[in-house]
């Protein structure tokens, strides 16, 4: 498995990784620290500004939840 499913996460970076899955998706909104993190273990990454989750990142939130990012609250 690749080292971005299987790293810990502090809360901080899950609530990113939360919100990245929910749209919230400008670097202004979320913690720099924690996605500078996310970046490194290819869990998202920056788009004309924007932050996306990659398709890893897309897998540790449905590992995390047993849900789809789309369906997270």
């Amino acid at each position: 498995m690749e080292r971005g499913l299987l790293a810990p996460l502090s809360p901080n970076e899950q609530t990113a990784l939360r919100r990245v899955a929910n749209g919230i998706s400008r670097p202004k909104h979320l913690r720099a620290a924690s996605i500078v993190r996310l970046k490194l273990l290819a869990l998202v990454e920056e788009h004309e500004g924007a932050i996306t989750l990659t398709p890893l990142g897309t897998r540790r939130c449905r590992a995390d939840t047993g849900r789809s990012p789309s369906q997270q609250v």
